[in-house]
């Protein structure tokens, strides 16, 4: 079992799975995670600390949503910034427009008990 990440001071590097991110916050995301950027419907999804520093972030900024519903904007290097909350609604609402996107049809039906659940939705949603 993986030990648990360091929580360093507010705007430290934190450690996680022998990686480093750049956080403006003491708290880390909880995965798995979903990305949006501004403007735009399509979601990605991040499973974990791994999948997210192989992710190549694009050229415009976005925000993080962790399975807690902590959302952090996350500029072109990575780093978080702690940014508010998302409803379990708000979220549900990203993922059906996302669903609609995609071309799946009866998106309102959607729908999950938790956050974490309905990002795990999203992973069955997004093509690779």
């Amino acid at each position: 079992m993986p030990a648990s990440p360091q929580i360093p001071a507010r705007g430290g590097p934190i450690k996680t799975e022998e990686r480093l991110m750049t956080l403006a916050t003491a708290q880390p995301p909880v995965w798995p995670a979903l990305v949006q950027h501004h403007g735009d419907a399509e979601l990605e999804f991040i499973l974990d600390a791994g999948t997210f520093e192989a992710w190549q972030a694009g050229s415009t900024s976005a925000k993080l949503i962790d399975a807690e519903g902590k959302i952090f904007d996350l500029d072109r290097n990575k780093r978080l910034t702690a940014a508010g909350s998302a409803s379990l609604a708000e979220v549900l609402a990203l993922i059906r427009a996302h669903a609609s996107l995609e071309g799946i049809c009866c998106t309102p039906k959607l729908g999950a008990p938790d956050i974490s659940s309905a990002i795990a939705l999203l992973s069955s949603l997004v093509k690779a």
